[in-house]
């Protein structure tokens, strides 16, 4: 049975198709899980797909980065139903649910035979199913016939309704409708169902015990969420899987203020080259590359007090000159605000911002 299927577009930029054909399947980074995404901002088991009669409901499993329906952050362990067309985001991997198209042609046999007009009785041949379904009468023993009176063609006195013209079926012929099934509650991903896990942590001796298995679920389905996270808190020391909320207190730990005014891309990119940068700081070579890490270009760095036939007037000067084919977009406040935290605190400097031929 299918409930649907998936179009995935991965973090690489390939693309594919997965059909959803079991009640439970599992995505994420790790390699044993039932729809392996292979991006470096998906948790090793980072959400789960429910799927049964009533649809198919999503569940973030408690992942670093967060699953996104629609631009909408999910809450962590709480089923979210999914509509046909569904946008889900997890890390940089987009995923679309397109539901299951019902089959029309598919109608109960019973509803199809009650759909077809009943063919009428041939002349002067009785109609069996009214046979069938005439009650039987028996008569009382020792009872004596009772003569039919003689049929009379007068109308029946008034105030007397008329016979009915249909006798309901018997009570024992008219078919129940099942009873619907009750529903098994919802546990986390992975979570066992009928004993804990908990178990092979004590001795031998109560490893069978059934009552202390079902008791201990109740605290595995608790603490369950919370070591899937703790497994996964490396990530946030990690500036490429940290969250965004994170990022500035991660800055903080290598002594950087963030500019909100940076996008989220590149200030991830400068925490991770943060050492490197302080190493080269007041520097040729340090300026440089914290420009290209938020303009994408290698600025020209010129000094015309250095070399043969500098002017004294021209000494501890230099122009920064960057090229860009849209250099209106760039912020120039933002650029002098970072060559004056990069350059020697004695030199003076001019900006060029230039469009590239």
């Amino acid at each position: 049975m299918s409930f649907g299927k998936l179009e995935i577009k991965y973090a690489d930029g390939t693309s594919g198709v997965i059909e959803l054909t079991k009640p439970q399947l599992i995505l994420g980074r790790s390699a044993d899980v039932d729809i392996p995404l292979n991006d470096q901002q998906v948790s090793r088991r980072h959400a789960a797909l429910l799927c049964g009669p009533d649809g198919v409901r999503l569940v973030d499993a408690g992942s670093a980065n967060g699953t996104f329906l629609s631009g909408a952050r999910l809450p962590a362990q709480q089923p979210v139903p999914l509509s046909d067309g569904a946008q889900i985001r997890v890390g940089q991997t987009l995923i679309k649910f397109v539901a299951p198209v019902a089959d029309k042609t598919t109608t109960p046999i019973r509803m199809r035979a009650a759909a077809q007009p009943k063919p009428a009785p041939a002349e002067g041949k009785p109609d069996e199913t009214a046979i069938k379904r005439k009650p039987a009468v028996t008569a009382p023993p020792e009872a004596a016939p009772v003569s039919s009176p003689p049929a009379s063609s007068a109308p029946p006195p008034s105030g007397t309704p008329p016979p009915p013209s249909f006798t309901p079926p018997p009570p024992s012929e008219v078919e129940a409708e099942p009873a619907p099934e009750p529903q098994r509650p919802i546990t986390p991903p992975g979570m066992p169902i009928d004993q804990s896990s908990y178990l092979k942590y004590l001795p031998s001796f109560l490893g069978g015990n059934e009552f202390l298995g079902r008791f201990l679920l109740i605290f595995e389905q608790i603490l369950t969420p919370f070591d899937r996270q703790i497994d996964q808190l490396y990530q946030y020391f990690d500036p490429r899987l940290a969250p965004p909320d994170f990022l500035p207190w991660l800055a903080s730990w290598l002594g950087l203020v963030l500019d909100e005014r940076w996008p989220e891309g590149q200030r991830r990119e400068l925490i991770r080259a943060a050492v490197e940068l302080y190493e080269w700081r007041g520097t040729r070579r340090g300026l440089s590359e914290f420009l290209r890490l938020y303009t994408g270009f290698t600025p020209e760095i010129i000094e015309p007090g250095v070399g043969k036939g500098a002017k004294a007037d021209q000494a501890h000067r230099f122009v920064v000159r960057i090229k860009s084919s849209e250099p209106d977009k760039l912020d120039r406040a933002l650029l002098m605000s970072i060559i004056d935290l990069e350059k020697p605190a004695h030199a003076g400097y001019k900006l060029e911002v230039v469009r590239d031929a």
